[in-house]
């Protein structure tokens, strides 16, 4: 009879509840988005996507539209922390957000799907939106001290023409498997350094 209780103790000991860590959570929020689109994404179905009590998500986020928004907030600062191995030039910074494509394919589907005026869109408290406001200006700021320093200028057509060489190239470079859950070829990247030195000149 003993045994019998201790072994019902051990039992619930390992039925105990299970913790979903904050990233678990948004990323199953991306993962719904991607398949169903921003409309079709609701707390139960992050709930069910993530084996979760809606209770564990309301616990941490407000609203399914806070959940959107800090998923996408993640996904950004992730591409603003992309840095080159060695010299910093142009082709490099390309090469360097075409690996972060590879390794972090949903997260950069996300930015490609839900764009920043779709964030603009979510009801949001105003210190969430002041977050926004401030990754979106890192990145603006960003672009415009690379132009400086590569292109020696940091005016609209710069910033461009950058952002057409070292952001839009590699991604457009990976698109297609990151859709298809594919790994490119190393051939792939090794043609990537030509399109970006072809775009500046």
């Amino acid at each position: 009879m003993y045994s019998r209780d201790v072994n019902a103790e051990q039992t619930g000991e390992s039925m105990a509840r299970v913790t979903h860590s904050t990233d678990h959570l948004l990323d199953c929020a991306r993962d719904v988005l991607l398949v169903r689109g921003a409309r079709a994404t609701t707390v139960s179905a992050i709930a069910e996507q993530a084996g979760a009590p809606t209770g564990s998500i309301y616990h941490r986020f407000k609203s399914v539209d806070e959940m959107l928004a800090r998923a996408w907030l993640r996904a950004v600062r992730g591409t603003q922390s992309v840095r080159p191995d060695g010299a910093v030039d142009a082709v490099s910074i390309a090469l360097a957000n075409y690996d972060h494509c590879l390794a972090n394919p949903r997260d950069v589907l996300l930015l490609d799907t839900f764009r920043l005026r779709d964030v603009a869109n979510l009801s949001l408290d105003d210190d969430l939106r002041d977050e926004i406001a401030r990754a979106n200006a890192d990145s603006v700021r960003l672009l415009r001290a690379l132009g400086a320093d590569l292109l020696g200028g940091t005016g609209a057509t710069d910033v461009d023409l950058l952002t057409l060489a070292v952001v839009d190239l590699p991604f457009a470079f990976a698109q297609r498997y990151l859709r298809d859950g594919d790994v490119p070829s190393r051939a792939r990247r090794d043609r990537l350094p030509a399109a970006v030195r072809a775009v500046l000149d």
